[in-house]
């Protein structure tokens, strides 16, 4: 015999409620999914996961061409020359002037401005191209005489993967920001009706209620346009003294 399922007052079996609660959480949980704001948020967070990759592999390139810089400056001195000390300092510096040129830049465009200035590119072009020659160069010429085909390859493909993501990382910085700003573009605007504006918060001074309303539709105007309120756009809304358009306007603006 099958089991008889039972059913409620309403008609409905206990594995129709289950069915309808789990579809109200799933439109729950779509909504708050498909917002534009959360994929902003979520681009945002794997723009900084991906910039923090770069950075990670950057600064383990620039340390292994570290010893390329040293090995062509003093490769042939011993630790009792300054020289060899000092030979140390140089990829550092320049690998320093190269980070911060490249957090310039990420900062930049994290802002919507373009780095394509001549002397930008210049720069960081000439610092990895000056990593890239000393590499190759202490390593077609060893210290000891004898040339070594994988350190030749491997002092030519790191300062070139080097150069590559210095190249790369303005790009992906565009184009996280390209893709956060066309998501956010599908957000709706807030609504600016008039109900909206005569609910802005009230001054101090008393104003009759049709007075309040007139200027507080003023003011959202003003908003709009990105700017201040100014006494002159309180007295274009209401007829007041100048010495009482002036307090109205500070108290909207700090409102």
């Amino acid at each position: 015999m099958f089991r008889k399922r039972r059913i409620d007052d309403q008609g409905e079996s206990r594995t129709v409620r289950k069915l309808r609660a789990r579809l109200a959480e799933s439109h729950q949980l779509h909504d708050l999914t498909s917002d534009p704001l959360l994929h902003a948020v979520r681009l945002e967070r794997f723009r900084v996961s991906i910039t923090r990759s770069m950075w990670c592999f950057l600064a383990l390139g620039l340390g292994f061409t570290t010893t390329g810089v040293h090995e062509f400056l003093a490769g042939h001195l011993t630790p009792v020359a300054a020289l060899w000390w000092g030979a140390w300092l140089v990829e550092p510096a320049l690998a320093g002037i190269l980070v911060t040129l490249l957090r310039w830049e990420a900062e930049m465009l994290s802002r919507g401005l373009a780095v394509d200035a001549a002397p930008v590119v210049w720069l960081k072009r000439l610092l990895l191209g000056a990593t890239l020659i000393t590499n190759v160069w202490s390593s077609l010429r060893p210290p000891s005489g004898q040339v070594e085909y994988g350190v030749v390859f491997l002092h030519v493909v790191v300062p070139l993967v080097v150069f590559l993501i210095a190249e790369v990382m303005p790009v992906i910085q565009h184009r996280c920001n390209a893709a956060r700003d066309r998501v956010m573009a599908t957000t709706a605007p807030m609504p600016t009706t008039a109900a909206t504006a005569i609910s802005a918060p009230r001054t101090a001074l008393k104003l009759p209620a049709h007075l309040q309303a007139v200027l507080g539709t003023k003011a959202a105007e003003v908003r709009e346009q990105g700017r201040a309120i100014t006494p002159a756009d309180v007295q274009a809304a209401v007829n007041v003294p100048d010495a009482f358009a002036v307090q109205l306007a500070e108290q909207l603006n700090a409102a």
